[in-house]
């Protein structure tokens, strides 16, 4: 009996020691003392989220209900998620060792992380077709660059520090943050919802062909600049004598210059082809 229980007892063991080692494949931590900036290099669909620890946590996209359609589920951006997973295990792999042109993986999570004094470096060694969704956390007062590659999309989540974002195709994301924000999209769409606004430096929100959608606090002081050269420039915000109820249109093919409660930290909203809505809480 004694020795069926200790058997039982190593079994449990060795269960738990795989799990270990199948959830180190999964995620990866890192602490953040002495950095104040992370800058991100990856081609894929990125959220970054606020954490309450001073840690950079890697790990596989987790959805929210309002980042995914499931009926049109993303296999072109490789996003995967639990209701519609995709199956690529490589059992010719076992026993050896990924390597990569782009450097060295020292996260066993595919990354190359350096640190350079206050700022730490994570470059994404897989292309955007290997890696399927990636999500990050980090302290909320870290400041982030993401350079998101030609296809890559960003969530980011619950921040009060310096952000900037760069895409090509994708769309950019950004909930309950302050800034100060440079955003950029060459044919998605930009959708900013601030919980507040920073008062220390510019906003710049931009896409060339697609829409940029941004709601803000009613007390918000601001000197506006917005802009569309073929859309159109919806407000609820009081810059003139509205022609509606409701979103009233600003202003077409011509820039627009206006002040938020007698003026305050610039902020720039721009989009060539597509229109700029500017909403308030």
């Amino acid at each position: 009996m004694k020795q069926i229980k200790r058997t039982g007892i190593i079994l449990n063991f060795i269960a738990l020691l795989c799990f270990m080692s199948s959830k180190a494949q999964d995620d990866y931590t890192k602490s953040l003392n002495g950095v104040t900036k992370v800058h991100i290099e990856t081609g894929t669909y990125v959220k970054i989220i606020a954490g309450t620890t001073n840690e950079l946590k890697l790990t596989k996209y987790v959805y929210d209900n309002d980042d995914h359609d499931h009926d049109n589920c993303d296999h072109e951006h490789h996003v995967e998620c639990d209701d519609c997973e995709h199956n690529n295990k490589d059992d010719r792999s076992k026993g050896l060792k990924a390597v990569y042109s782009g450097g060295v993986d020292n996260t066993g999570f595919g990354m190359m992380i350096e640190q350079e004094g206050a700022v730490l470096r994570i470059k994404d060694l897989k292309s955007n077709f290997q890696r399927r969704g990636l999500q990050i956390v980090l302290p909320k007062t870290m400041d982030i660059h993401l350079d998101c590659g030609n296809l890559g999309s960003a969530i980011i989540k619950g921040f009060s520090s310096e952000i900037e974002v760069n895409t090509n195709i994708g769309r950019i994301v950004l909930k309950d943050v302050t800034g100060p924000i440079t955003a950029h999209t060459s044919t998605g769409t930009i959708d900013v919802d601030f919980s507040s606004v920073s008062q220390s430096s510019p906003i710049t929100l931009s896409s060339s062909t697609g829409i940029v959608d941004v709601s803000l606090p009613s007390n918000t002081k601001a000197d506006l600049e917005l802009h569309s050269t073929m859309g159109t420039i919806y407000t609820d915000f009081e810059l003139q004598k509205p022609s509606k109820d409701g979103m009233k249109v600003v202003g077409a093919t011509r820039k627009i210059e206006a002040k938020l409660n007698n003026g305050g930290v610039k902020i720039v909203l721009r989009s060539s082809t597509g229109n700029v809505y500017l909403r308030k809480q």
